[in-house]
């Protein structure tokens, strides 16, 4: 009866066994695949309304990925900060998976995984246009900027895409020259090139969180707001201020980020298709900024603005003004790092 007992006993973890190993088989090796009839789901974070051309390439790449995946991917996209409320934190919450791919700022990769190289894009007027500057990044740099995202954290740079050009709104006074700035508290992201920046152009920079700044202009805590052209006529401030000058002085660059755990997971074929899917939201999400920023233009001075378009002479007033950023900040950025950017550079021109 005993060795009956033991035979039942042995029999039983055979065919246990015997099931685990079937479904480690048909799990593709225990790569993630919808083979199972179970969708894949890809997390989606950022900061921005519904409408905003951020979130609407995002909605471009869950439309892609849902499509050539069959449907064997879904894509949940939570935007206007109900997950993130910084660019830090998106990095954060890619790195332990809440979120699987989202974008986040040259700046907020930087300070989340300690990888300098971004920093380079926080100097001003480093790039003569857009064009140039995705040039750049599809070379050498580029090839950096990922071994660096790999090396050092757990995420995998996938691609790049720009939040637009940075521009400077106040409620005070037209500006055409950095004197005009003089004594101005004008509302910065906390990154050191971009208080730098702004300091140097003789306004006296305040850091704030993005979500404050409507009400920091409202009432008086700020006296203007530097950030991308798009972002200052999709979030209205334009409403309680009314001098806009497109200073141009920074290309916000955004890292298409995605989560090394779940991409390391996924098959060969869902591999393929994510980067296929990537590669075409980034274009999308390029030709939606530039939109937007054209767009922003105009409508500020449909609204009536008051909207400076530096001339060539007016601008080199600004460039001159910073011209020692990027030296002020070279620990942050790093001299090989800079050294590269401008042997690269040109050899562009």
């Amino acid at each position: 009866m005993k060795n009956k007992k033991v035979l039942k006993k042995l029999m039983f973890s055979i065919m246990a066994l015997s099931l685990i190993f079937l479904a480690a088989c048909s799990s593709n090796g225990g790569k993630e695949s919808a083979s199972n009839g179970k969708a894949i789901t890809v997390k989606m974070a950022n900061q921005v309304d519904a409408n905003n051309f951020l979130n609407l390439g995002y909605e471009n790449f869950k439309d892609t990925i849902e499509e050539k995946s069959n449907g064997d991917v879904k894509v949940e996209i939570y935007n206007g900060g109900t997950l993130t409320t910084s660019d830090e934190t998106t990095a954060e919450l890619l790195q332990n998976g809440t979120i699987q791919l989202s974008t986040t700022s040259a700046y907020g990769i930087a300070n989340s995984i300690g990888a300098n190289a971004f920093n380079i894009f926080d100097v001003p007027f480093l790039f003569d246009s857009r064009e140039q500057f995705y040039t750049f990044l599809e070379g050498e740099y580029g090839d950096l900027l990922k071994k660096e995202v790999a090396d050092k954290s757990n995420m995998y740079l996938l691609g790049f895409i720009d939040l637009g050009y940075y521009s400077i709104l106040n409620g005070k006074t037209s500006v055409k020259a950095p004197s005009d700035l003089k004594g101005l508290k004008i509302r910065s992201s906390s990154a050191n090139l971009h208080l730098s920046t702004l300091k140097s152009m003789k306004a006296n920079p305040t850091p704030m969180a993005y979500s404050e700044v409507f009400t920091g202009l409202q009432q008086g805590t700020i006296d203007g707001v530097s950030t991308t052209t798009p972002l200052i006529y999709g979030d209205r401030f334009y409403e309680v201020n009314n001098h806009f000058t497109a200073t141009n002085h920074i290309l916000l660059l955004h890292g298409v980020l995605v989560n090394k755990d779940f991409y390391d997971g996924l098959s060969e074929d869902m591999k393929k298709t994510l980067d296929e899917s990537v590669a075409s939201y980034t274009k999308h999400a390029i030709d939606l900024v530039t939109k937007a920023e054209k767009d922003a233009i105009e409508g500020l001075k449909d609204k009536g603005v008051d909207v400076v378009e530096l001339s060539e002479e007016e601008r080199k007033k600004f460039k001159d003004a910073t011209i020692n950023v990027a030296k002020e900040n070279m620990d942050a950025i790093g001299q090989e790092n800079y050294d590269l950017a401008i042997k690269l550079l040109g050899e562009l021109k």
